[in-house]
């Protein structure tokens, strides 16, 4: 018997003649919120990462419920115990390796927070039924750095939306580097179909286009990205691309073989407007399509997606901030029940509650 409750939505598409309609239900699965970065494992399995932790959970495809296996992986990125959350927000797989990227920027008050500056890899073993996942190489912390200096990334002027080095920043200068509003804030990372290139999708800052005045998202090509796992070797970058994806930012990318493109989630750096999936064939010179608007419910928030071995994409929702009845305030973490007496998703004090969607789409 499924664990997961369903809920039928119409999917909202976007008006183009290529896009039609059609019905899809929701897979729930149970003891995270904040599905962040995902890769599918095998035709049963995936592995997902929540941005409040630093735990991997590895979950079934074909039975939606509480995780299989869970790896906390904090003693390997070396978190320090204050603000411990590595806020991982990208994964890609490139044979048995796995590659995750954090966001590399700062907090919502604009704060620094050491532990969000990871790029890092884990290897994963599927024994019959049984899923390993064990830590790879070494997690590298100077990504940015690396970034401000590159000499195929100075057009974007990486220091101005960091400012690391600055010890003098005024309450005000800090908050404007948040990453809802002026700072960086990294969210996507896509392997290449021969796993050369990892593709590094910012969802903040998006750059104003000199030609048509329109804000262009950004992605950032990783030339060498094993070699800064298993040597420490500085990361290799190459020219970066700006997109017009309607002033959105990346939310998340993934190259699907079985349509031999990739798909692109964009979304606004603060989370006003609805989400669309973009289609990119891979071509340097060619500019994503729009296949896809998320739009209905309202409360689903693509932020992560992977090819299933269907051929389709599936999506996860980060339900972090989904209001959940509760029948006394304990069981909200101090200081976090609403005024409607509810309590968000994330804050539930027994996780086997915190709950996270998925979503089959064929665009």
């Amino acid at each position: 018997m499924r664990t997961a409750w369903r809920v039928l939505v119409i999917l909202g598409l976007w008006a183009c003649g290529a896009c039609g309609a059609e019905a899809e239900s929701f897979d729930v699965y149970r003891g995270a919120s904040d599905a962040s970065a995902a890769v599918a494992i095998d035709d049963r399995h995936f592995l997902v990462a929540d941005d409040e932790n630093n735990v991997l959970r590895v979950y079934r495809l074909d039975e939606p419920g509480l995780p299989v296996l869970s790896v906390d992986v904090s003693a390997f990125l070396g978190c320090e115990e204050d603000h411990p959350e590595a806020d991982i927000e990208g994964a890609t797989r490139v044979g048995d390796r796995i590659y995750w990227i954090t966001s590399h920027g700062r907090n919502k008050d604009g704060k620094p927070r050491p532990n969000r500056y990871r790029f890092f890899a884990t290897d994963v073993n599927v024994v019959g039924d049984r899923v390993e996942i064990t830590p790879a190489g070494r997690p590298y912390r100077n990504l940015v750095l690396e970034m401000v200096h590159a000499p195929f990334l100075r057009s974007l002027d990486i220091e101005r939306f960091t400012r690391l080095g600055a010890l003098d920043l005024s309450k005000d200068e800090r908050k404007s580097l948040a990453p809802k509003e002026g700072g960086l804030n990294i969210e996507a990372l896509a392997a290449d179909p021969e796993g050369k290139t990892l593709w590094i999708g910012l969802r903040n800052p998006t750059y104003r286009s000199a030609a048509t005045g329109r804000r262009e998202a950004v992605v950032i090509p990783l030339l060498n990205a094993n070699e800064v796992i298993e040597e420490g070797r500085p990361p290799r970058f190459g020219t970066p691309l700006r997109w017009d994806l309607g002033g959105l930012g990346v939310r998340s990318m993934e190259y699907c073989r079985s349509r031999g493109a990739y798909y692109i989630v964009a979304g606004p750096r603060n989370g006003s407007d609805a989400l669309v999936l973009y289609r990119w064939s891979g071509g340097l010179s060619e500019a994503p399509e729009p296949v896809h608007v998320f739009n209905e419910p309202e409360d689903f928030t693509p932020e992560a997606l992977f090819e299933t071995p269907r051929g389709l994409l599936y999506v996860l929702s980060d339900d972090g901030t989904l209001e959940i009845d509760v029948d006394h305030p304990r069981e909200c973490m101090e200081g976090e029940l609403l005024d409607n007496g509810r309590c968000p998703n994330k804050f539930l004090t027994d996780p086997n509650r915190k709950t996270f969607r998925g979503l089959h789409i064929a665009p």
